[in-house]
């Protein structure tokens, strides 16, 4: 018969530890996406790399924290009641940092919807529910830290709940937002329609298992009275980052489906190339902004140089010049 305190390592850190081992193993997959990143593109802006070294970071913090806890709780406090009972700041840290780092990612996402819709709304609708679930989740932080008493944290439904319900909105908005656009926008050539056809799917996929996981955790903790909803809760921290990491790395097999074969792919150093010979607009791939673009003659008279690393102006010139269709990949 299990001891008091074996009861509580039995509900609660049990799944915790199958969890963390999880997350670890999910960080390991996301050193090696890294690795793989600054290798292939190192002429990205300095910006997106920027953002993949500061999820790294966030990411080996996260994992950090994460074994530090349970190593004490389960070792160092092996038989303190006391210790298997209460939370303390390293397991308060799990829940602020999901939250930090899935708004970190979902506001990458947001960008790229707005970048290629230009839709205001749906950009916003985005914005928001990632911004609810980000300072929800630092919330559910703060209030584990004022009640600290594993017994005592169902209080915390009123906070806890809406940070995994706006998440999951967010998620399926995300994914329906860019399907349905880049399945609107396919430009009638076979090789570049597979790619897209590629990139709806890895977006979907994406979408789905972040949201899945959310998902999965709501209907654990309302219906199961053990601590199995903390295997997602230490899982989806880490299907974020490699959500944005896979889809950054995945441009280099879009890229290569698209020039295998092709006659229209430059392989010049500039970053697009625009043919007045062609009845049918050219399709290239701009490798540094993660874009893809059917360019026609430019009226403006702008060289290569004044594009170089500009997703923006790219979309900006979309507008200027109704024949061109850009794809945030």
């Amino acid at each position: 018969m299990l001891s008091p305190g074996g009861k509580v390592a039995q509900v609660l850190h049990g799944p915790s530890l199958m969890g963390i081992f999880l997350n670890v193993l999910l960080y390991g997959v996301m050193i090696t996406q890294t690795h793989s990143y600054y290798t292939n593109f190192p002429k990205d802006p300095i910006w997106i790399k920027s953002f993949v070294g500061i999820l790294l970071l966030a990411d080996t913090l996260n994992s950090a924290f994460n074994m530090a806890w349970i190593y004490n709780v389960l070792i160092n406090q092996f038989g303190n009641l006391a210790a298997l009972s209460r939370a303390d700041w390293l397991f308060e840290s799990e829940e602020a940092m999901a939250g930090i780092i899935a708004t970190m990612v979902q506001m990458f996402y947001a960008r790229r919807i707005f970048v290629l819709t230009k839709n205001r709304w749906i950009t916003a609708l985005v914005m928001l529910s990632s911004a609810v679930s980000g300072l929800c989740a630092i919330g559910t932080a703060i209030g584990v830290a004022m009640r600290p008493d594993f017994s005592g944290l169902v209080i915390l439904d009123v906070v806890a709940l809406p940070w995994l319900v706006s998440c999951t909105v967010c998620d399926i908005t995300i994914a329906i937002t860019l399907s349905v656009y880049l399945s609107r926008h396919k430009t009638g050539f076979q090789k570049t329609d597979t790619v897209v056809n590629k990139i709806i799917r890895s977006t979907v996929q994406n979408g789905l298992l972040t949201a899945s996981f959310t998902i999965a955790h709501i209907v654990c903790y309302l219906s199961l009275s053990s601590g199995i909803h903390m295997i997602f809760n230490y899982g989806v921290v880490k299907l974020y980052t490699n959500s944005i990491m896979s889809s950054l790395n995945a441009r280099g097999v879009w890229q290569n489906t698209l020039s295998k074969g092709s006659s229209f792919v430059s392989q010049s150093r500039s970053n697009f190339v625009a043919s007045t010979r062609s009845v049918r607009p050219q399709v290239t791939i701009n490798v540094e902004t993660h874009e893809m673009v059917d360019i026609g003659p430019l009226s403006d008279g702008k060289g290569d140089a004044d594009w170089r690393d500009d997703p923006d102006r790219i979309a900006s010139n979309h507008e200027k010049h109704g024949g061109h269709v850009a794809y945030a990949v």
